[in-house]
């Protein structure tokens, strides 16, 4: 039986751009109109080759909870287009800044069932200097207080690998965002991104680097440490939550399922190819008018390229892979006994260890 796909909507728009932050954004506010009716249109062009109802839907951005009730609302009849009745899980991305209670209850409303909330670090020293965010530690201590108090999940979004970060302060900033009883955690290592204003003030040292590779991996380790007491478990390698709270739709990611990306820089996979949107508004709004197909690229999966991908997503995952995804890997036996993998009840999972090497180990097997 082929898996419902996924719907992903890229909301392009955000007050300032973070240092760190590589993803397509803009500040002209101005065109959320224009973007919307151009959403519209591009939900109405791909409804005839999506015509399955979608099984999730994840607003994305950007900023999405920048959007006030008009321009959510809009954002949701532009996908009349498409059969969103059998939803499982809807979430949508959250600053801290953003969160109100009026707010919170717009996005219940909106029958939001998770929310994930961009707080990165409850440290003040990384705060505003190396992430420029615009929100105090004290500000995502109170979202999170007005979104427990509703029904959807609480997501928090986590940081670690800042410059001149010590374990010690990293499974403090754990503790601390467990403490605010979440459904689950997102920890992502800081990435210096070429072009980006965190790369320029590292190059001129204005900044010290990330912590080398080393105490990189002890800071991931220590992320289970932690986490596991609270009651989380990590089924991707940087994902952790409570049984049962997983994320739906970036599952569909890592199990190579089918997700449709809407909006500018949105990408889409199909089972066959993949392809990506213009990243700009005023090109992909531009496309759209003109009854273009807004790509930057498309491009179709050779069977040896889907099998790389197969083993790098599934060696991701703590649920891993059958053991015939696996079958005559001449390495196999050597990471089973070395402990970098284990073999149960038909499938062959990553370890903690084996997770710090996921993509080598995807790249021997794919030989």
């Amino acid at each position: 039986m082929t898996e419902a796909p996924g719907l992903y909507i890229h909301v392009p728009f955000c007050a300032r751009r973070c240092p760190y932050c590589d993803f397509y954004s803009i500040n002209a506010l101005e065109l959320i109109p224009r973007y919307i009716e151009a959403l519209a249109r591009e939900a109405r062009a791909a409804a005839p080759a999506w015509p399955e109802a979608f099984e999730t839907l994840y607003i994305g951005g950007g900023s999405p909870s920048l959007l006030n009730r008009e321009g959510l609302s809009g954002l949701w009849r532009a996908l009349e287009a498409l059969d969103l009745s059998a939803l499982k899980e809807i979430t949508l991305e959250a600053n801290p800044e953003d969160v109100s209670p009026e707010q919170a209850e717009l996005w219940a409303e909106m029958k939001v069932s998770r929310l994930s909330l961009g707080l990165q670090t409850l440290d003040e020293r990384w705060l505003g200097e190396v992430l420029g965010r615009t929100h105090s530690a004290a500000q995502s201590r109170r979202a999170a207080e007005i979104l427990r108090a509703q029904p959807y999940d609480l997501c928090l979004d986590l940081i670690y690998g800042l410059p001149a970060q010590e374990p010690e302060a990293w499974g403090a900033d754990l503790l601390k965002a467990a403490e605010l009883e979440p459904d689950h955690i997102s920890t992502y290592g800081l990435t210096v991104e070429p072009g980006t204003a965190l790369a320029r003030s590292v190059s001129e040292r204005l900044l010290p680097p990330p912590p080398p590779p080393e105490k990189q991996a002890d800071l991931f380790l220590i992320s289970s440490q932690a986490l596991n007491a609270k009651g989380f478990y990590r089924y991707e390698v940087s994902n952790f939550a409570r049984p049962g709270h997983e994320s739906r739709h970036n599952l569909k990611y890592w199990r190579r399922q089918r997700y449709l990306g809407l909006g500018p820089s949105a990408h889409s996979f199909d089972g066959q190819k993949r392809w990506a949107n213009l990243a700009s508004v005023r090109q992909w709004i531009s496309a759209l008018s003109s009854g273009a197909a807004p790509r930057a690229f498309t491009e179709e999966i050779e069977a040896q390229a889907a099998r790389l991908e197969t083993l790098m997503l599934g060696l991701r995952l703590d649920e891993g892979l059958p053991e015939s995804a696996l079958a005559g890997a001449p390495k196999l036996r050597d990471y089973l006994e070395s402990g970098y993998l284990i073999q149960s009840e038909g499938r062959i999972r990553p370890t903690e260890k084996g997770l710090l090497i996921a993509d080598r180990l995807a790249l021997e097997f794919s030989d």
